[in-house]
């Protein structure tokens, strides 16, 4: 049996040699499809450049470039385009675009729970749309983001090193301790709010009226107390210290002569007169319940007066009554009277 021939095979070197040719052909056409399909470019890709100042830590080649979240591609290239300055090439699928344009904005954030970066593309108002060969230029303040793990990490340690300190931690300290000085007034003004809410029997809409009416009166104070005041410095009476010295000995009479006298009194009237207070409360009870309607009193009052008044008329002599005397009925007075009175009877007598 030939060396290259198996047991219960029919091979000759022939159809040996046919066999190695196939399989070397299958295998050069298999490396060829796996080197040139994976670079085969997609109908609606385009390639996008982005100039900008940094570059997130794990942006490289091969990682997910996203817009809301959606997978739209990968970076291609990182490069330097000059001092200070680095160029990302993106590949981007122009079908999940959806009108992207030049004033995206750029951050570099996590792409997953493993902390593996990713660029997130987010829409800006404006700009031109997107399409093969773009460049946008993202050195201007606030267009890229770097918020990777790395980052974050080194804020945490930035905090941790220049933040959290004794001095904050006795900062803290101080402001409890002031803190809980309060707490009596915060307790004292959370009983008043319940009590209120307890006992509470009208509306708060009618009791902020009433609170307000009471306001009305606060500015005229206000302005009132502030004349005082100016007065005060500007009265020629008060330029002098003699005069300032009575102004003050004023005060202190009404304080401690006239204020005590006062007191004394209204305390002696009241040991002395407090049990005539009922008498003339119920004095003045029959007094009011004598006028059964008062609106029909007071009509009655007003046309009594209106009518008094109606009789009288000015003179020289003062108020003089009108009145007149009809004396047909004996015409032996109109005579002498009216020669006594210097008057000429008019005809009738009067």
């Amino acid at each position: 049996m030939p060396a290259y021939a198996l047991p219960g095979t029919e091979v000759g070197p022939r159809r040996a040699r046919i066999l190695g040719v196939l399989a070397i052909a299958v295998a050069l056409l298999g490396l060829l499809v796996w080197r040139i399909v994976p670079n085969g470019k997609p109908a609606d890709e385009i390639r996008v450049a982005l100039i900008t100042g940094q570059v997130g830590e794990g942006v490289g080649p091969g990682t997910d470039v996203r817009l809301d979240g959606v997978r739209v591609g990968t970076v291609g290239t990182v490069e330097s385009a000059g001092p200070g300055r680095q160029r990302i090439g993106l590949s981007l699928s122009g079908a999940q675009l959806f009108g992207l344009t030049d004033a995206l904005t750029v951050d570099y954030a996590p792409g997953n729970l493993f902390g593996i970066s990713a660029v997130d593309l987010h829409y800006n108002g404006g700009g031109v749309s997107l399409v093969n060969g773009s460049t946008v230029d993202l050195t201007g303040a606030g267009r890229v983001t770097d918020a990777t793990l790395s980052t974050l990490l080194m804020s945490a340690g930035n905090l941790t090193g220049d933040v959290l300190t004794p001095k904050l931690a006795g900062l803290l300290v101080q402001v409890s301790h002031d803190v809980s000085a309060f707490t009596p007034l915060l307790q004292a003004i959370g009983s008043t709010a319940r009590s209120f809410a307890d006992t509470q029997q009208l509306p708060p809409s009618f009791l902020f009226d009433e609170f307000g009416s009471a306001l009305d009166g606060l500015p005229a104070s206000l302005s009132g107390g502030l004349r005082v005041v100016h007065s005060a410095y500007t009265n020629r009476y008060l330029s002098t210290p003699e005069h300032i010295a009575k102004y003050s000995a004023m005060f202190s009479g009404i304080q401690y002569q006239m204020l005590p006298a006062a007191t004394q009194s209204a305390t002696t009237s009241q040991r002395y007169f407090a049990g005539l207070m009922p008498i003339t409360s119920a004095i003045l009870d029959r007094l009011s319940a004598s006028v059964s309607a008062p609106e029909r009193s007071q009509q009655q009052l007003s046309e009594l007066l209106d009518r008094i008044a109606a009789a009288f008329h000015d003179t020289p002599a003062g108020p003089m009554l009108n009145a007149s005397v009809d004396l047909d009925v004996v015409p032996g007075l109109a005579a002498p009277l009216s020669t006594v009175l210097g008057l000429h009877p008019a005809p009738g007598g009067h």
